[in-house]
Order: C-alpha cells, then structure tokens, then sequence
C-alpha cells in the first residue's frame, strides 16, 4: 500500500536558511518528532546511511537521495515501513515556498496511514517555527 501526504506552506525564511536546516540531518529530532535519534557525520551526503531510531525506538536509516539548491530528496526505512520524502524549495520574495510530499510502503504503513494524516503540514510548521528561532537573536 501508497500512502501520499503533501503540503505547501511559504517559510518566513530565505531558501538557503530553509535548505540549511534540511541539509542538518543531525537536527532532523529537533523538529521531527518521528525521529528520536539520528548518528552520522554532520555534513548532508547523497547515498550515506545515518543510522535512526524512529519512535516507539525502532532502528532503521536515513538517506539523502538526491539534493539540488530547490529540490531535496530523502527516504528513511525502518521494519515494515518505508518513506520516501521531497521538500521543494521556491524563492518569494525574502520567504520561501516550500512543498513537502512523501510516499509510505511496506505492512507498518498501511497500518499507520490514518496517523499520518496531515503529517506533511505538521512538518512543515514545525520546520517553520525552527527556521524562525535559529534567526532570532540571542538575548
């Protein structure tokens, strides 16, 4: 079973603040709750494995598929369930659009599809409000 989820949401936020944040896969548990640990080196690297715990701590990996100064594709697997994810990033003005869309597989997904339901929006609010406190200032 498919599972396809999608948002759009305009970041207050350039697209290489945006794409910085996405390309940090050692801060992805900071804003994706899936996530509850990440090890890897700190530099976003098309085809290496980073090691994951997904909640309720199952292990799997992480991969950057594909990265582009607007596109940025990863994927992510653990037992039974298997994402495949794209952020695609459009400057407008000093803010950026950005379009999230993933694709679930495997016996674990099609029993979570319903829980996953407007996931896509969440991710983005919630890369959203990180983008914007990385730039306020300290103080």
């Amino acid at each position: 079973m498919n599972t396809v989820e999608e948002a759009v949401l305009t970041v207050d936020a350039s697209p290489e603040r945006v794409r910085g944040l996405l390309l940090d896969p050692l801060a992805l548990p900071g804003w994706n709750p899936a996530f509850h640990s990440i090890d890897g080196p700190p530099e976003a690297a098309v085809g290496h494995e980073y090691r994951i715990t997904v909640r309720p701590g199952l292990p799997g990996h992480f991969v950057y598929k594909d990265i582009r100064p607007d596109l940025i594709v990863t994927a992510w697997q653990v037992p039974g369930f298997s994402e495949e994810g794209n952020w695609l990033l459009r400057r407008h003005g000093a803010q950026t659009i950005v379009r999230h869309d993933f694709t679930h597989t495997g016996p674990l997904a099609a029993l979570l599809s319903r829980a996953y339901r407007g996931v896509a929006g969440l991710r983005l609010e919630r890369l959203a409000r990180t983008v914007a406190a990385k730039a306020a200032p300290m103080g």
